[in-house]
């Protein structure tokens, strides 16, 4: 089975975690107030600071997937846009951030380089292909089974 990481931390976080210190700034458990003596961090400013200014958003993955691509589906080459409700549903291809290797085959949840952006269309085709994929690498790879050698099926692995 796949373990799941929902958050990575950097070396120095870790560190200060192991210390039962903030792991924004640092400050020791003894010097944070009492009103925060259950929380990961320090005061209410080093948590905002540590959770959400520091690493982007999903919306904000998004867009910088997208960005990098240059607004193009990784797949077709048709340019994406953002959905805009007052343009009307049609006028704009949706998209969606897609993980290149599947999560439930070991692929990486937020690594940069496992996302792609892909238009609705692109998307329905990927992912019917990873649900075979992901049933046939169940069946063996997440079991610690060979695979047989007679079948001459290929699973890919990105």
């Amino acid at each position: 089975m796949v373990v799941r990481e929902y958050r990575r931390y950097t070396p120095e976080e870790k560190e200060r975690l192991s210390r039962r210190a903030c792991p924004h700034c640092g400050r020791e458990r003894v010097a944070f107030n009492p009103e925060n003596e259950h929380t990961i961090c320090c005061q209410p400013s080093c948590s905002m600071e540590y959770w959400f200014k520091q690493r982007p958003t999903i919306s904000g993955m998004r867009q910088l997937v997208r960005d990098n691509q240059g607004g193009r589906c990784a797949r077709c080459g048709e340019e994406v846009h953002e959905f805009n409700a007052s343009e009307g549903p049609d006028m704009h291809h949706h998209y969606i951030l897609d993980h290149i290797r599947p999560i439930a085959m070991g692929g990486d949840q937020w690594a940069r380089d496992n996302l792609q952006v892909l238009c609705k269309k692109c998307n329905k085709i990927k992912t019917a292909r990873d649900m075979g994929k992901i049933a046939w690498w169940k069946k063996y790879h997440g079991r610690g089974l060979t695979l047989p050698e007679h079948n001459s099926r290929q699973v890919l692995l990105f």
